[in-house]
């Protein structure tokens, strides 16, 4: 990941922790909607990142 920001890290461990425990107890759905939105967000969270460095 290339943000540096400690709550942008921690968001995504726990929405990781919430998607490991919906594959764990059995109700894999929802585990793979959190994964398919955890991939997204942090897609959108690379090319910002990588747009606002390419600005200064």
């Amino acid at each position: 990941m290339m943000s540096d920001n400690i709550w942008v890290k921690l968001f995504f461990v726990i929405l990781y922790a919430a998607m490991a425990y919906f594959t764990f107890t059995g109700n894999m759905m929802m585990g793979m909607y959190l994964m398919a939105e955890g991939m997204l967000l942090s897609a959108l969270l690379s090319l910002v990142n990588s747009l606002v460095k390419s600005k200064k």
